[in-house]
């Protein structure tokens, strides 16, 4: 019994031995033969708020959390593992081309079993190209780092993750007066003025015209009241129209030299949405009326002036051949 006895003592001391000496002529490069993976998540608030090209900063608050799953996680957590730092490495792998997308705090480092997760920043900022109103979705990875113990290692594992936001409305309009704004016209002509405008912005964009400076003289004024533009970034849309501003002075008897200005205002919104709106403009435009005018009801005058001149001139030509 006695014999039996030493040879199972000696039978664990001899495998106890065996097993630190495999142990300690393991290569450091794999020093556990147990894997225990993390399962990774990345979880981000639903964002309420537009990012608005050129202009806005979108940031996107990260939080990453992991926890090891397989049969030996348990005992992992419990207690072999426990102030072992997992680091967790956070890259944006795919966006848009209007879109530049960064991460602060990249690299998440979490003890095994620390409940708080690791907080980071995706920073989303876009240009004119993109589209008002659509989903922009930047893919990001999230990778951890080998980590080895003497029986566990924790593998590499990534895993992909979209977060999407939403493009605000962007309302860019321009203004070209090819012809200038400062027209010379007699009284009996009409000053015309070419007015094009473009939409640059993100968006359809509605575009309502205004008259918001009239002389208190009979000067007559006419414009179209709006006009509907697509959006720059969409292949195919039109983005310019040109308006034509008519102005005509009046037909008040005598000679007129004199100059007046007429204020025209722009007010750019999203089309669909008039709440949204851009920035107004007024362009003034000016009209020197210079010249003779026969006055109100000249035509029937001058006709019969016309009339009798003609009458008189064959009159005195046929007492002449008498």
């Amino acid at each position: 019994m006695r014999k039996n006895l030493r040879s199972v003592k000696t039978g664990i001391i001899f495998g106890t031995l065996l097993l630190s000496l495999f142990i300690a002529f393991l290569p450091t490069t794999s020093a556990g033969f147990l894997n225990v993976p993390p399962l990774i998540n990345v979880t981000y608030p639903i964002q309420n708020e537009n990012v608005i090209p050129n202009s806005g900063v979108l940031d996107i608050p990260l939080s990453t959390t992991f926890t090891l799953t397989g049969p030996w996680a348990s005992a992992a957590e419990k207690g072999l593992l426990g102030t072992t730092v997992v680091q967790i490495e956070l890259k944006v792998i795919q966006k848009p081309d209007w879109c530049t997308a960064s991460i602060s705090n990249p690299l998440a480092q979490i003890k095994v079993g620390q409940p708080e997760p690791y907080p980071s920043t995706l920073t989303v900022t876009v240009n004119e190209n993109a589209p008002a109103f659509q989903q922009g979705v930047v893919r990001i990875s999230a990778t951890s780092k080998i980590q080895r113990s003497v029986l566990f290692n924790i593998g590499e594992e990534t895993v992909e993750f979209d977060i999407s936001f939403i493009i605000g409305y962007w309302s860019v309009v321009s203004y070209d007066m090819p012809d200038g704004t400062l027209v010379e016209v007699g009284p009996l002509d009409t000053a015309d003025f070419q007015i094009d405008i473009e939409n640059i912005g993100n968006g359809p964009t509605y575009v309502g015209i205004e008259i918001v400076d009239i002389p208190e003289d009979e000067w007559s004024v006419n414009i179209a009241s709006s006009v509907q533009l697509a959006a720059a970034v969409y292949q195919g849309g039109g983005t310019k129209k040109t308006v034509h501003l008519k102005i005509k002075p009046p037909y008040g008897f005598g000679f007129h030299n004199d100059r007046k200005t007429f204020g025209v205002k722009f007010t750019p919104s999203y089309l669909g949405k008039p709440e949204l709106i851009g920035q107004t403009e007024t362009i003034y435009f000016n009209v020197q009326n210079i010249g003779l005018s026969p006055g109100y009801g000249y035509e029937i005058p001058l006709i019969i002036t016309v009339v009798v001149i003609i009458i008189l001139f064959f009159y005195f030509y046929r007492q002449r051949k008498k």
